[in-house]
C-alpha cells in the first residue's frame, strides 16, 4: 500500500514565495494527498491568490500572525494522512525527496526523516553547561538526529500524537521542533538526516522582518525552556544551574532572559515519562 502524505506549509505575507515554490512541491511531491496552506492574516492577497491558482489547497485562515509554533499544530489537526511534511514557504523540494524518506519509515520507531537542505547539514549535539548544537560537514550518509526541522522534515503521525505536538510554551517561534525531536529520543523513538532528500531553503523568512532585539530575546528564552523543559539528569541539571549563576555575573543582563523564560515555565504542562536519559541520547 503506498503512503498518503500531506504537506503543511505555514506562511505570512509570502504570496511571492508560494507562486515560486508551490508549483515545485506539487510536481515533486510523491505520494501526495493534499497542500495545507496555514495563512497567518496576510495582507498581501495570499488566500485570494490561492483560490483562484490552487483550489485544491486547503487553507487555514488566521485573522493575525501566531508565528510558527501553533499554526503548525493547527495545520496537523486538520490533516487525516499518516505522514506529514512540515514546509516552510521558502522550501522547494527536489525530485524524489520523498521517495526516499519515506524507507526510513519501514522502521516503526523511526519518527521523523529531516530533509538534505543544501548549504545546511545535521545537527551535531553538545553540552556546555546547555544543550547547544553545530552543524556537521559530514553529509555523505544518512545519519541519527537530534531533530527534524521544522520547515523542511517528513512525519509520522501517530507518533506525533503520542508525542503532544509541538509544545506551544515556545510560541511564537524558535526550539519548538528541537524540543518534539528531542522528547522524541527520550520516548524511545529515532530522527533521521537523509543526505539522498534534497530541497533548497532560500531562507527568506518572516523572522528577518522582525526586530532583532526582539528575536533575540526569543531565541535566549526558548533556549532555557527547552533545557528546563527537557534536561533531567540530575548531574547536568546541577552543572546548568552553574552555568546560570557565572553567566548571569559575567552578563549581568541575561537576568531579563532567566525572568521571561520563568514566566512561561510557571505555566508548563505535566511532563511526558521520558524512557531514555540525556546521556543516553
Amino acid at each position: 500500500m503506498k503512503p498518503n502524505i500531506d504537506i503543511i506549509i505555514p506562511s505570512f505575507n509570502g504570496k511571492y514565495l508560494l507562486e515560486k515554490h508551490l508549483p515545485e512541491v506539487f510536481k515533486n511531491s510523491d505520494f501526495l494527498r493534499k497542500v495545507i496552506i496555514i495563512d497567518n492574516g496576510s495582507t498581501d492577497g495570499t488566500v485570494e491568490w490561492l483560490k483562484e491558482n490552487y483550489p485544491q489547497v486547503q487553507i487555514v485562515a488566521n485573522k493575525t500572525n501566531l508565528g510558527f509554533t501553533k499554526p503548525v499544530n493547527q495545520g496537523v489537526t486538520v490533516s487525516t494522512a499518516d505522514y506529514f511534511v512540515l514546509l516552510n514557504n521558502d522550501v522547494r523540494p527536489e525530485k524524489g525527496y520523498l521517495k526516499n524518506a519515506i524507507r526510513f519509515f519501514e522502521d516503526e520507531k523511526v519518527f521523523a526523516v529531516s530533509f538534505n537542505e543544501h548549504g545546511s547539514s545535521w545537527p551535531v549535539v553538545v553540552w556546555d553547561g546547555k544543550i547547544q548544537f553545530t552543524r556537521s560537514e559530514d553529509k555523505k550518509t544518512p545519519r541519527y538526529s537530534a531533530w527534524a526541522s521544522g520547515g523542511s522534515a517528513l512525519f509520522r503521525r501517530k507518533i506525533w500524537d503520542k508525542l503532544g505536538g509541538m509544545n506551544e510554551i515556545y510560541a511564537p517561534f524558535y526550539w519548538e521542533d528541537i524540543d518534539i525531536g528531542y522528547r522524541a529520543w527520550k520516548m524511545g523513538y529515532k530522527v533521521i538526516w537523509d543526505n539522498q532528500s534534497f530541497v533548497d531553503h532560500e531562507h527568506e523568512s518572516t523572522a528577518k522582518k522582525l526586530n532583532p532585539q526582539y528575536l533575540s530575546l526569543i531565541k535566549q528564552r526558548n533556549e532555557l525552556l527547552f533545557n528546563w523543559i527537557n534536561v533531567t539528569d540530575p548531574d547536568l541539571v546541577c552543572q546548568h544551574r552553574k552555568y546560570l549563576y557565572l553567566h548571569t555575573f559575567s552578563h549581568p543582563g541575561y537576568i531579563k532572559v532567566i525572568l521571561t523564560a520563568y514566566r512561561r515555565y510557571l505555566f508548563l504542562k505535566p511532563r511526558h515519562k521520558f524512557i531514555r536519559t540525556d546521556k543516553e541520547v
